[in-house]
């Protein structure tokens, strides 16, 4: 009995060093799927707030930080579309989608306002860093009352017939808000680079004769204090006069950039890729669909390797220009 009693135990004690054995090896292999995701946006949205740069004005912070926030929002929410099963949590992802990038498009539109020399919320808007905390330290003068300055009507828009063309894609239309979503090219008049924004349309009626997946020519300007749309067709009349557009950079003179490829959609020639920032595009770390120069460069990477690449505006558009898998 005693022989048996000990055999036991040491078929235990076997047991358990094997058990323990089998935990550590789970633990060293790499996370896939599901949790290797959401290890990702984890890790992505630790990041991104520690290493972005602050300019030092409290509107611009916080648009910026803002913008960050709410597309690390849009990683997780996306990321859960991909993933998860509850229908509560997929609608709330959706929800999330739908309202984060609206938010986006009005901070980069504010971006955009707020860079010309002559932006001002109103007539009488106080200096940056006047805030209410800024102004009640005991030492901190009382603010001084000045007489109201005259309200001065706002200019009016440049005429259409004045406005560049502009090329772009529709993503969107929603037709009882009168908005309408297109990825498209620089807009010079705005001093706005190629992005996909929410724009105003200036007559709801413009939008009747263009639907999702059109490829159009546009003008936009600004109207009453936002980004609008002046005109808009789908490129079957005479189209604007055209105009070469600048040579991007030689490769050899770009900044290496390193990232990770979340998706490539070869029949597209576009790619998905988690990456650090690219000084010459002044773009900081985020998660950003480019478009490949050439699509043949797909063809030697694909989700989940670590690459170093280069990027650059072709044709009004950011492209990446070379890519190669991280030694």
């Amino acid at each position: 009995m005693k022989r048996t009693t000990t055999t036991l135990a040491a078929v235990a004690a076997l047991l358990a060093g094997v058990a323990i054995g089998l935990g550590h090896l789970a633990q060293a292999q790499p996370a896939k799927g599901a949790p290797a995701a959401y290890e990702r946006v984890r890790e992505v949205m630790d990041d991104r707030f520690k290493d972005m740069k602050l300019a030092g004005d409290p509107d611009k912070d916080f648009a910026a930080l803002l913008i960050a926030h709410h597309e690390d929002l849009i990683f997780l929410a996306r990321t859960q579309l991909e993933h998860g099963a509850d229908e509560q949590l997929r609608q709330m992802a959706q929800k999330i989608l739908d309202e984060q990038q609206k938010q986006i498009s009005d901070l980069k539109e504010w971006q955009v306002r707020n860079r010309q020399p002559d932006y001002r919320a109103r007539a009488d808007q106080p200096p940056h860093g006047s805030g209410p905390l800024d102004r009640t330290g005991a030492s901190a003068p009382a603010p001084q009352v000045q007489a109201a300055t005259p309200v001065q009507p706002a200019a009016p828009p440049t005429a259409a017939s004045q406005l560049p063309m502009v090329s772009g894609t529709v993503e969107k239309i929603d037709a009882g808000a009168g908005r309408i979503t297109i990825d498209h090219g620089p807009i010079p008049n705005l001093n706005m680079d190629a992005m996909t924004m929410v724009f105003r349309a200036q007559d709801p009626a413009l939008l009747r004769g263009v639907k999702a997946g059109d490829k159009v020519q546009f003008q936009a300007d600004r109207v009453n204090g936002q980004i609008s749309v002046m005109s808009i067709g789908t490129g079957r009349g005479q189209s604007a006069p055209f105009r070469p557009a600048a040579q991007p950079a030689a490769a050899t003179n770009l900044p290496t950039v390193s990232g990770t490829v979340e998706k490539v959609d070869t029949a597209q020639g576009k790619i998905t890729i988690d990456h650090g920032p690219i000084p010459n595009l002044n773009m900081d770390a985020m998660t950003m669909m480019f478009r490949a120069q050439d699509p043949a460069l797909l063809k030697q990477v694909k989700a989940g390797d670590k690459v170093q690449f280069t990027a650059d505006r072709v044709n009004g558009q950011i492209s990446v220009t070379s890519i190669k898998k991280a030694r």
